[in-house]
């Protein structure tokens, strides 16, 4: 996930493709805290690197915008409209994706239409205190065996703690410090690919 302040001092264009070089999956544009009218422009430059590179391309939040970039994803969470709504505004084809910071949650949101959800913080991290404490494992385990949908793990992920949720069942997970603060993303990258590939998971 593109985030301005991780990324720095690269811009989110640079991250996001080195990102691509060391084969992420897609790149989700995190730019929440900015104006339309600063985010359009950045938004659009990673939309085109995307495109040039057949990687899926997400706006999060941002649903006109989504819509107007021809994104191929939109991903939103409580803040945002209800999914209905959301889906209104980008249409019937459009990809959506939920943040959900629960079991119940994440079912209710793919009940009521998301296409996948993201599940978390599984572990501590500064960029999502305001969701209280980490779920921890068992809940990512949970998840995985519970939730009929794709889930997508995400909080505090990193080398160190990535083959314990591989083992938990979970084979799918965002990231934004470890692919981007303070490290090469390409590098990064590959060794998240590694350690999913390596324990048998697909990323």
């Amino acid at each position: 996930m593109l985030d301005r302040a991780a990324s720095a001092p690269r811009t989110i264009a640079e991250t996001a493709r080195r990102a691509i070089d060391g084969g992420v999956d897609a790149v989700v544009c995190r730019l929440k805290e900015l104006p339309e009218e600063e985010l359009l422009p950045l938004a659009a430059e990673v939309r085109e690197i995307c495109e040039d590179t057949a990687t899926p391309f997400v706006m999060s939040h941002f649903a006109r915008i989504a819509s107007n970039l021809g994104a191929d994803a939109v991903h939103v969470g409580a803040s945002d409209p209800p999914l209905p709504e959301v889906r209104r505004t980008v249409g019937p084809d459009m990809v959506i994706g939920y943040s959900a910071h629960s079991i119940p949650e994440a079912r209710q949101q793919l009940e009521a239409g998301a296409d996948y959800v993201f599940v978390g913080p599984v572990f501590a991290t500064p960029a999502k205190l305001q969701y209280g404490e980490p779920l921890g494992l068992e809940v990512a385990r949970q998840a995985a065996a519970d939730l009929d949908g794709i889930v997508v793990c995400i909080g505090g992920i990193n080398n160190a703690n990535l083959s314990q949720l591989v083992t938990a069942g979970i084979h799918r997970v965002a990231a934004i410090a470890a692919l981007q603060k303070n490290c090469d993303p390409a590098a990064s990258a590959r060794e998240f690919r590694r350690l999913l590939e390596g324990e048998g998971g697909a990323p």
